[in-house]
């Protein structure tokens, strides 16, 4: 259990300190609580303490409207280091890709890259026409060979994208938005077909 966990029961009392508490400054805020409640400073024994204490709703009340502008300060400060971790992150990927096409334009008989570039391009576009021609549904139709045949494939775009990402460039909010997209993809019962219903099916 994390405190994420604990924000939604301390939300029905004091929604500020709940939504305060489910982000990134959770732990602080957390502290705050498990002082307020008289309990261990841990997710655990602040919940426990929910559910046994019956003055914990007034307490919890309290504890917000004395404590706003503390939750505020604690709110600002919590996401000014999330932004600076994320411009961190971005700088660190940035310069590993800078670096990497420093090397690449020094070594201009370098002939790897190229040819990696080319395989994952030419082997994408044969993925999709053998899907889109129906020429692999005999494989999908098998549950094992199409589990294995998606996780191939989901691995040879990935290496794809990295690849046009060396070339093009890419950027931290996109790859969010990739793996937000492959993780929809993936969960049952939006694009892929769970596997209960594909025995079905057979």
């Amino acid at each position: 259990m994390d405190w994420k966990d604990v924000a939604g029961v301390v939300g029905k009392a004091a929604p500020i300190l709940g939504g305060i508490l489910g982000g990134p400054a959770g732990a602080a805020v957390g502290g705050l609580v498990a002082t307020a409640l008289g309990t261990d400073a841990t997710p655990d024994a602040v919940s426990a303490a929910l559910l046994v204490d019956p003055g914990a709703a007034i307490k919890l009340k309290e504890l917000e409207v004395n404590s706003k502008v503390q939750l505020q300060q604690l709110a600002v400060s919590a996401e000014q280091n999330r932004l600076q971790a994320a411009a961190a992150q971005y700088a660190a990927e940035a310069a590993d890709r800078d670096s990497a096409r420093k090397l690449a334009a020094v070594q201009p008989s370098d002939w790897v890259r190229p040819l990696v570039t080319v395989g994952l391009l030419v082997g994408a576009v044969c993925i999709v026409f053998f899907v889109f021609t129906g020429m692999a549904e005999p494989l999908m139709r098998d549950a094992t060979a199409s589990l294995t045949i998606g996780t191939v494939i989901g691995y040879w775009f990935n290496e794809l994208k990295q690849v046009l990402s060396f070339w093009f460039g890419t950027t931290g909010e996109l790859q969010r938005t990739n793996a937000e997209v492959m993780q929809f993809a993936v969960s049952p019962g939006t694009v892929s077909v769970p596997a209960d219903a594909a025995a079905a099916r057979k």
